[in-house]
């Protein structure tokens, strides 16, 4: 899974950061069969429930393709838990055209569990 996220100013417009990033990307992986490490039953909650937060049947029956929504996700509580000191980091592109350079990336190195 990744995340885009981008630097906007005082007014919500889109824009360069201050480091000349145009945004910043965070991978996390995951792994029906092969997390990199034993996980306690409170870390695989936090998983499940980033997840199942996104109600998947709500969203195939009310969405077009191109509009996925859902009233609110628990990213927060995701990446507070998940290990941010064990990470690859680069300057990279976007994942989709016109694939503009900029982006500071960061792939984290533990593949969590997921069901």
């Amino acid at each position: 899974m990744h995340t885009v996220h981008l630097p906007q100013d005082g007014h919500k417009t889109i824009t360069r950061g201050p480091n000349g990033f145009i945004a910043s990307a965070m991978g996390l992986m995951f792994s029906v069969e092969k997390p990199s490490r034993s996980f306690e039953k409170w870390e695989t909650d936090i998983i499940d429930g980033f997840f199942d937060s996104f109600d998947w049947p709500t969203i195939a029956k009310t969405s077009s393709y191109n509009e996925k929504t859902v009233p609110k996700v628990t990213y927060g509580t995701l990446m507070m838990y998940v290990d941010m000191q064990n990470r690859w980091t680069y300057r990279g592109s976007v994942t989709t055209p016109p694939c503009a350079t900029a982006v500071y990336w960061n792939v984290l190195k533990t593949v969590y569990p997921i069901k």
